[in-house]
């Protein structure tokens, strides 16, 4: 709701029952980014439900199944940078996909010289939206159907291995644990600060996790509704009992 939080109003959030609904690290990234610089921060159930589905479960969570179920699916989890991009299109779209990869770093420092630490994870997810698009712009899928693809179809899938690797690299100050899974799954370790820069170092021929999990499940939101009334009942200020009338003392 609105205004200052207060235990009095009712409407204050505990920070191990957040952890208990969405995880430690989905908590932190929702604090850390909803924390503009310099000004106060609004913090709801709802605004937490909607950013675990839309930025942690849809945006990374599902960029990063997808990509390791292709893999699997198309190469048997091997990961090969072909070097193929045959058309006009095809150059731009990795060119672009490339510089935004490499310029995340650069931009995510400079957030954090100024310690916008907002700003700087929004920048971490500009890249895995980015990602997405990509996804969408070079449809796997559709290169999979065509045995003289399989050359860029392996570049595409490779492209975005990197380009989540040095995303997540930068993820982990803030979401340690979940940079971590997902390193396991793409069968690497964390990039060092210094190479982010370069892209194309995740090793040719490596092999992802056959078995992808799911990173952040996506909340249904009236099931969330009632977990969340129980919590505010639980805290809701108990009414101030009425003090015994005063009786007269006779004098």
């Amino acid at each position: 709701g609105d205004g200052k939080m207060s235990k009095s109003k009712g409407n204050v959030l505990y920070a191990d029952e957040l952890v208990d609904f969405f995880g430690v690290d989905a908590v932190r990234y929702f604090v850390l980014h909803e924390m503009p610089f310099e000004n106060d921060g609004v913090i709801s159930w709802e605004l937490m439900v909607e950013r675990m589905n839309s930025d942690l479960a849809n945006t990374l969570g599902n960029l990063v199944n997808r990509t390791i179920s292709m893999t699997n699916k198309y190469f048997g989890g091997t990961v090969t940078n072909k070097g193929v991009a045959e058309t006009e299109e095809d150059k731009a779209v990795d060119a672009d996909l490339k510089a935004i990869t490499e310029d995340t770093p650069k931009r995510v420092e400079a957030k954090m010289d100024e310690l916008r630490v907002a700003d700087a994870i929004t920048e971490i997810f500009v890249l895995f939206k980015r990602c997405n698009k990509y996804i969408d712009e070079t449809m796997p899928w559709a290169l999979a159907k065509d045995d003289t693809k399989a050359g860029r179809l392996s570049t595409v899938l490779y492209n975005l291995v990197e380009s989540i690797c040095i995303g997540t690299t930068l993820l982990i100050p803030f979401m340690p644990e979940t940079a971590e899974r997902i390193f396991a799954q793409l069968g690497t370790a964390a990039r060092a600060y210094e190479t982010l820069e370069s892209f194309g170092l995740y090793p040719n021929g490596n092999k992802v996790t056959e078995k992808p999990e799911i990173l952040f499940a996506r909340i249904d939101a009236k099931e969330m509704e009632a977990k969340i009334a129980e919590v505010e009942a639980k805290n809701a200020p108990k009414p101030a009992q009425e003090s015994a009338p005063k009786k007269d003392i006779p004098g």
